[in-house]
């Protein structure tokens, strides 16, 4: 008789831890989102649209943090890597940090247009950088369009390559970009894109650099005098979600979320000249003075920008800069 009970505790002691640690099918998964944009910006809405194909197709609970609420892009990817962040928005720049790779898309006047930049990175050669965030953590899902980036400041018209000359320009926390801007003759400081508005407020920098969208909906122009359309680099962001928390999901949701990051990239692609126009007619409205680059200056600067190329290129990848190339000749 007490073989037969310890056997019946022993089985049910097993039932009992093996109900624990079963899962509920119907149970809520939270993903935190985290994006540097603030809610007046296409991409909070590309990311409403991800938000709701995930809602309705899986039990993911996704909530969106903009104007980098849960920190910088930086310190959200590194959330990441504990799991309490699941997903952020980055440039390419910053990945570039971490994958080198990376940096090869800010390298300065590489796509004549947004075609020609969206079918490089949707084909082989894309799909293979987007690869190579598995090896630190991520899963990519594809690359967001934010336009060409522009130059502002409070000193002076930027009309030619000799006007950048000491200005105090503020760019992303990267070698490329700072290397680009030094030898343009400006005078590149990083920092954080949450830092930018007070820093020209208090006059700690003369100017910034991104695409139209992001000067107007973080209200820069109210800190700036002039905008200079230079188009320096075509700007995108990636979908980078967390390797383990990607990897915990059952196939169904994984696609599912995949089909959502789908959605979400067509909407900023299909947004982006139309909200470049609206921005840029919103920065003349405030009294910003818009200088659009000659094509002589612009091929100044890309002259005197080849042995910036060159240099990194070789550090980073050269083969891999090279198929870059060619895959930018085929997609023209």
């Amino acid at each position: 008789m007490k073989f037969i009970y310890k056997l019946v505790f022993m089985v049910s002691m097993t039932l009992l831890l093996s109900s624990c640690g079963e899962k509920d099918p119907n149970a809520k998964v939270t993903m935190k989102v985290s994006i540097g944009v603030p809610e007046s910006h296409y991409e909070f809405k590309a990311m409403e649209l991800f938000k709701k194909h995930l809602t309705e197709k899986t039990k993911i609970d996704v909530q969106i943090f903009p104007s980098n609420q849960l920190g910088s892009d930086q310190e959200a990817l590194e959330s990441m890597r504990i799991n309490t962040v699941h997903m952020n928005l980055p440039d390419p720049a910053v990945l570039g940090n971490m994958v080198k790779e990376y940096n090869l898309l800010s390298f300065p006047f590489l796509f004549k247009d947004q075609s020609v930049a969206n079918k490089v990175v949707d084909g082989d050669w894309g799909k293979t950088l987007l690869k190579k965030l598995e090896k630190i953590g991520y899963v990519g899902l594809g690359f967001g369009d934010f336009g060409f980036r522009h130059i502002t400041n409070n000193t002076r018209p930027i009309k030619t390559v000799s006007d950048l000359k000491g200005l105090k320009i503020r760019t992303m926390q990267n070698p490329v970009h700072l290397d680009v801007f030094r030898t343009l003759g400006a005078n590149p400081t990083p920092m954080a894109f949450s830092e930018v508005f007070s820093s020209l407020q208090q006059g700690v920098i003369d100017g910034q650099e991104n695409p139209l969208k992001n000067i107007e909906s973080s209200k820069l122009y109210e800190v700036q005098k002039h905008l200079t359309l230079d188009g320096h680099v075509y700007a995108f962001v990636v979908f980078v979600v967390s390797k383990k928390f990607f990897d915990a999901l059952s196939p169904a949701d994984q696609t599912a979320m995949q089909e959502a990051a789908d959605l979400a990239v067509d909407h900023m692609r299909a947004s982006v000249q139309k909200e470049d126009e609206q921005a840029l007619g919103i920065l003349k409205k405030a009294g910003v003075e818009v200088h659009t680059l000659a094509d002589s200056e612009k091929v100044k600067m890309t002259e005197m920008v080849e042995s910036v190329k060159v240099k990194y290129a070789e550090e980073i990848n050269l083969e891999f800069y090279n198929e870059l190339k060619t895959a930018i000749k085929k997609a023209e």
